[in-house]
């Protein structure tokens, strides 16, 4: 299989690094910022959500307003960082989380290594099922009668659909954004999930240079492998991102062992971001393809890791001055419906021109940015409450009286996950009934 235009405009939406992850278990961070870190969530979205208008908009040259222009279009080129971002970031929430069980559990799972996890493997799945599939298939309901209105992109095949069902669809090359350009990075998350309590038995064994030095070996050997063979496959594999995940596994074990006060954190928090933010101008004169698999392309990876960790370790300390950045109202409010704003938006950017509700042509950034925006978190939000919020709630669901209420103790009485089997066999009924 070569490297085709395809797989390099795949690669080059995405280069270093979801879902896409979600600060929402309460287990995560008891009586620390998870405010903070889930205000983290909405950068890394709306980041990428302005990289995509920036290129639906034909990928102009942006400078910034004022007496003093700048030319700020390589911010917006390197929008796909907000992707690495919720790497390192799930990787970091999950060993969080993991270590707050471990530490707590007096029934430890034990592996044949001997080795515990810190909660049932099943239990672990079932958390992250109702964390990413519901709103998942919220988007593929949406996209599939659009498509059988013949309004939106094509009706997808039978295999297409059920590997998109499984959240397996990277399994097969052609089929990885067939139906949404944002959906090739959901199997990277999930197929994380499935690994990691795995890689959480090795870092608690061998420690955080261990695990971080297998996955980068790991990570490195799909690189070089993908130069070797020319083979473009190799890099929609999650072995290729590896690395990012667990520099977040190891951030969060830091973290969990040594809370920095308020200087350390702040000073953590400003190398991180200034770190993070320097990258589009650093990079900017490497080539989007060539760059990635020379030298450079191997260390630039490493930078972005030790900016996102820096910041997360900064966010995780003590209070100080940059934490407010990110729990305000407003943060955390677009970072709760993060998830469904990653899922939405490039079908409602690509939508709006269909529908008349925006220029076929021409269209400017500005135009994309805000025709687009209040309609995704429109969306999003109603994805959240109606779909994200009670699917999560249902196995604590408590009798109330609102709507939201009686639809999660409905969903916890008949079972969240037997409520996602049915949908997904309702979903290839109509298939097949179209």
């Amino acid at each position: 299989m070569q490297v085709t235009a395809r797989s390099r405009l795949l690669l080059s939406l995405g280069r270093s690094r979801p879902k896409i992850s979600a600060v929402t278990d309460a287990a995560v961070s008891p009586g620390h910022h998870v405010n903070a870190l889930t205000g983290v969530r909405a950068f890394a979205a709306l980041w990428v959500f302005l990289f995509h208008s920036w290129l639906n908009s034909g990928a102009p040259t942006v400078q910034s307003p004022g007496t003093w222009s700048v030319n700020v279009t390589p911010l917006f080129k390197f929008g796909w960082l907000g992707l690495d971002i919720f790497f390192v970031l799930s990787g970091f929430l999950l060993t969080w989380q993991a270590w707050s069980f471990s530490n707590r559990s007096q029934q430890a799972v034990t592996t044949t290594s001997g080795r515990s996890f810190g909660e049932q493997y099943v239990d672990f799945l079932r958390r992250r099922i109702l964390r990413v599939y519901p709103a998942y298939y919220a988007c593929l309901t949406v996209l599939l009668v659009l498509a059988a209105m013949q309004v939106y992109l094509r009706m997808p095949g039978t295999a297409e659909l059920m590997l998109h069902l499984g959240m397996f669809h990277n399994l097969i090359e052609k089929y990885i954004a067939t139906m949404n350009g944002a959906f090739w990075t959901l199997p990277f998350e999930w197929q994380f999930y499935l690994g990691f309590p795995l890689m959480f038995i090795l870092l608690r064994r061998q420690g955080v240079g261990a695990l971080f030095a297998a996955a980068c070996a790991i990570a490195v050997t799909t690189k070089l492998l993908v130069v070797a063979t020319n083979n473009g496959y190799v890099q929609v594999l999650p072995f290729i991102r590896l690395d990012e995940f667990a520099a977040g596994m190891c951030a969060a074990t830091i973290a969990q062992r040594t809370r920095l006060g308020a200087a350390a954190a702040g000073g953590a928090f400003a190398l991180g971001i200034i770190g993070l933010f320097s990258i589009p101008w650093v990079f900017a004169s490497y080539p989007n393809i060539g760059g990635y698999f020379d030298l450079v392309g191997f260390l630039r990876p490493l930078w972005l890791e030790a900016a996102i960790c820096l910041l997360l370790l900064g966010l995780t300390g003590a209070r100080h001055w940059g934490v407010s950045l990110f729990d305000n109202r407003v943060a955390v409010g677009l970072g709760l419906v993060s998830y469904s704003i990653y899922l939405f938006h490039v079908p409602i950017i690509e939508l709006l021109p269909a529908l008349r509700l925006a220029p076929h042509e021409n269209r400017t950034l500005s135009q994309v940015v805000i025709g687009a925006f209040p309609v995704i978190v429109f969306v999003s939000a109603t994805s959240y409450w109606l779909v994200e919020r009670p699917f999560q709630s249902a196995g604590r669901a408590r009798a109330g009286e609102s709507v939201l209420d009686h639809l999660s103790s409905w969903l916890a009485r008949i079972g969240p996950v037997r409520v996602l089997v049915i949908w997904a066999l309702v979903l290839v009924l109509f298939h097949v009934g179209v």
